[in-house]
């Protein structure tokens, strides 16, 4: 049977370590150091009374004293030592008021700050030895709480539904109108107002409804559901895209010019893209129609640049030419129309060439011979070669410091006969804008044929009169 004194030795050592003294001559509270006077009984003073000989009743400063200490040494050490008493009631107060309400701990301590309090616990019982020997252990056995508040709520009446929508723009008196409560963020009569009617009267008895009655009744709970969610859904269209806004435009003057106004084309193509937004948001749904617009501009663009690639324009100054005379001669027929752009567009680029090489020969001294500039001509051919040729060489006409590509080195060169060359030469054409010309004159002619009025449809005697000529001499073409 184990000894009753030594069962009561913890707890009066626990009753000592949280006992207060008081002065016996002064009445404060003793801290730490105390006198404890041999002869009186039950008689304590404090450092500062004992200094000054304080004598009371039948206490003198005679008689013998001890020194006493409440406070232990610390069980840990440190530079700012705590003692047992404030360590104990360091647990106490965090098993009383839970971890991280530090200044209630710090009032029931009494002698230590909230910030000493909470350095203490987490250096020593935390991330101190105690700390790494107890809750590392006891981590797998403890349980995990789980919040159930963050959740994703997908429901028909979720916030999340309506979150991020844009408020209502309406004024208060529409809103008035429209028996809209922005409170509430709800209207006196919504879609579907009588949906509740559906599970308002439903009382589910486990005691006494059976199988049959329990899926009916949990069937009217779907069907609420699901018109609670076109109500949301409804909503949600509505506030994204304005729809109040809109049905209000027509009274808000300040508005109508602010307003872009749309041709007969952009309506009809609205209205038609109409039906998309109940899929899209509106961001999705403005980016859907701009896709649109962007696709139909580049498909048009592409059609452009095919039609100037088929016709041998490679150059957007070309183009530009090309446009502005099918423009001055869209009143005359087609084929000769047609034959007469792409010449006119072939001699702007021979026109543009021929002003830069003229440029670049003036700049130099006029030459004295062939041979001595022969390098000067060979290098300034490769900086002036068009995209379409490859490498050409030049040679120098009539003294005059006027440079024009050797016809021998151009492009196209191998598949003329003499009589092509000397045709090229008289009407200072390269090889491949009198290919161009010959492939659109055959093409032409093999679609519509030619009369004789087409041939000389005008006085002068442009390139594509010269070639026609040609054809029909060879009997290439036949004029009717």
């Amino acid at each position: 049977m184990p000894d009753r004194g030594d069962s009561e030795a913890p707890e009066k050592l626990r009753a000592n370590l949280f006992a207060k003294y008081t002065c016996s001559y002064c009445q404060e509270d003793i801290t730490g150091l105390r006198i404890k006077c041999v002869e009186c009984p039950n008689f304590d003073i404090c450092l500062q009374c004992f200094s000054a000989g304080a004598e009371i009743g039948c206490h003198k400063n005679g008689h013998p004293y001890q020194f006493m200490d409440s406070e232990p040494m610390g069980v840990f050490q440190g530079r700012v030592g705590w003692s047992v008493r404030e360590e104990l009631r360091l647990l106490d107060a965090i098993e009383l008021y839970g971890f991280g309400n530090w200044e209630d701990i710090s009032g029931h301590i009494e002698t230590r700050t909230a910030e000493e309090a909470k350095d203490q616990y987490v250096g020593r019982y935390l991330d101190g030895n105690i700390g790494r020997m107890t809750w590392d252990a006891a981590a797998g056995l403890r349980s995990h709480l789980v919040d159930q508040t963050n959740q994703p709520d997908n429901g028909p009446l979720s916030p999340a539904q309506t979150a991020r929508l844009p408020p209502l723009d309406a004024t208060p008196e529409e809103a008035t109108q429209l028996g809209y409560r922005p409170q509430r963020d709800d209207f006196e009569r919504e879609y579907d107002n009588m949906a509740e009617s559906l599970v308002s009267p439903l009382f589910i008895n486990a005691l006494e409804d059976d199988d049959i009655d329990t899926a009916l009744k949990m069937a009217q709970v779907d069907m609420y559901t699901r018109r609670l969610r076109e109500r949301a859904r409804r909503r949600r269209v509505s506030r994204d895209f304005q729809l109040v806004s809109q049905f209000f435009s027509a009274s808000r003057k300040d508005r109508l010019s602010s307003r872009k106004k749309l041709t007969k084309e952009e309506k009809e193509f609205y209205e038609r893209m109409r039906v998309f937004t109940q899929f899209h948001t509106a961001q999705e749904h403005d980016q859907f129609l701009q896709n649109l617009h962007k696709e139909r501009e580049l498909k048009l663009r592409l059609n452009e640049l095919a039609k100037y690639r088929h016709h041998g324009l490679t150059h957007h100054e070309e183009c530009a030419h090309f446009e502005q005379e099918c423009l001055q001669h869209e009143d005359r027929k087609p084929c000769v129309s047609l034959t007469r752009c792409i010449t006119s567009c072939l001699t702007y680029r021979e026109k543009s060439e021929g002003a830069i090489c003229s440029t670049d020969a003036k700049s130099v001294a006029r030459p004295t011979s062939l041979n001595s500039n022969s390098n000067f001509s060979s290098s300034n051919s490769s900086s002036r070669a068009p995209l379409d040729s490859g490498v050409e060489g030049v040679v120098e006409i009539g003294g005059e410091g006027v440079v024009r590509p050797d016809s021998t080195k151009l492009l196209g060169y191998h598949l003329l006969t003499p009589c092509e060359i000397n045709l090229c030469s008289s009407l200072n054409l390269k090889p491949t804008q009198y290919i161009n010309l010959k492939a659109s004159l055959l093409r032409d002619y093999l679609k519509k044929g030619f009369k004789k009025d087409d041939i000389l449809v005008s006085p002068s005697t442009g390139p594509e009169n010269h070639i026609l000529q040609y054809l029909m001499t060879n009997g290439l073409i036949a004029a009717s």
